[in-house]
């Protein structure tokens, strides 16, 4: 008897039960149902928007892609698409850690004004980006300094730790440059801004040979090296990145243009062999 009376037990307690797990499951269905409802809304809502006749067709749907696959920033640039140009969208594209520079562009007249002072640690030869909101969205030559910088950025990196002057910024290298006739429309940097500099700024410079060795005996010295790198790991056109120091074996590269490289060590063969030119540093 004690039995029978479990089972009757266990039926009236699935029968009582029954109902709730209805009720949830057709909550569950609903909370589906209206979720995919708003996500293919939204899906319909970015497939709608359409390129500007003065942007490029291949940027705009990279971008317009990259949102379809959940990208938020991208989201954000695509439906505010009409205030991107070209060159900023390539330059997103070219590297996703500058997404959050690039959601700054279209209030980019609010970063006109360059920071006076560097705000970095200068126990250490720093690093500094050419696309930092500080100064990236200023003027350099005939572009934004997001794009030309490269040069001023790496010997701010350098001037600033060997003088232990945080006022030492990229703007206002740059700021040199431009009054020293040192930038040069269409190309960039001349080369002359790297010894010239150092001379204003009571900074020893010397031109080495281009070569592992030279690299490799520059930095156990102590001094700090800039580079000025052709089409490989670093450019597709030409850039100047800083050679910090050795570790393991290896060289320390700040690349003014990508953190990420920034984070890596590289093989003393590899940055001899993509580079044209060498400048070492010191007190």
């Amino acid at each position: 008897m004690a039995k029978k009376k479990r089972k009757v037990r266990w039926r009236r307690l699935i029968l009582l039960l029954l109902p709730v797990f209805l009720i949830i499951a057709g909550i569950w269905g609903g909370v589906y149902a209206l979720s995919s409802y708003f996500e293919q809304k939204h899906r319909e809502e970015i497939e709608s928007i359409v390129c500007p006749e003065d942007l490029d067709q291949d940027l705009f749907e990279q971008v317009k892609q990259n949102a379809l696959e959940g990208s938020d920033g991208d989201e954000k640039i695509i439906k505010n698409i009409n205030a991107y140009s070209n060159d900023i969208l390539e330059f997103l594209l070219e590297d996703p850690d500058r997404m959050d520079f690039v959601l700054h562009y279209p209030q980019r007249d609010d970063y006109e004004q360059a920071s006076e002072m560097l705000n970095v640690d200068l126990n250490e030869v720093p690093y500094l980006c050419q696309w930092d909101l500080q100064w990236g969205y200023t003027t350099y030559g005939d572009a934004y300094f997001y794009q030309t910088g490269c040069a001023p950025t790496c010997l701010s990196m350098i001037f600033s730790y060997l003088l232990q002057d945080a006022s030492v910024t990229p703007s206002k290298l740059a700021e040199f440059a431009q009054e020293n006739n040192l930038y040069v429309s269409g190309t960039g940097t001349d080369w002359n801004f790297l010894t010239q500099a150092a001379n204003q700024y009571g900074v020893n410079v010397e031109r080495i040979a281009v070569s592992s060795s030279s690299i490799q005996e520059a930095l156990s010295e102590g001094k700090i090296i800039v580079s000025s790198m052709v089409p490989g790991d670093f450019t597709r056109i030409g850039h100047f990145i800083v050679l910090a120091g050795l570790q393991d074996g290896k060289v320390v590269v700040h690349d003014p243009n990508s953190p990420s490289r920034s984070e890596k060590l590289w093989d003393l063969d590899t940055i001899s062999s993509q580079t044209q030119g060498l400048w070492a540093y010191s007190n």
